[in-house]
């Protein structure tokens, strides 16, 4: 079990990851918005927005239950959740070189 000091580290790491991808996703919509085609945006959000977003929230996903254990029990739901977030971290991982194959 976790202390409390270090429960907040994880939940301001996950903040910090939190953020990190709501403007990774924003200046996608932002440039998804202003241009009239794909062709005019720029490389990173062609190429690397969706990639490093996911890899950001498979992180988020694997911290969260760092932060939610306690000493009385651990269920199965925290147990799938790691599993998710390294799943989307490995296709954020995996997004990468396909956006310059397609």
């Amino acid at each position: 079990m976790l202390t409390n000091q270090q429960k907040k580290v994880f939940k301001i790491i996950i903040g910090i990851c939190a953020l990190i991808a709501l403007a990774i996703g924003i200046e996608y919509m932002v440039e998804y918005f202003i241009n009239d085609s794909a062709n005019k945006m720029s490389f990173f959000a062609s190429h690397f927005s969706l990639g490093i977003a996911l890899i950001f929230i498979g992180i988020i996903a694997f911290l969260l239950p760092f932060t939610t254990r306690t000493r009385f029990g651990e269920g199965k739901g925290d147990n799938m959740i790691m599993i998710v977030g390294v799943l989307l971290v490995l296709c954020g991982i995996i997004a990468i070189p396909l956006t310059f194959l397609f």
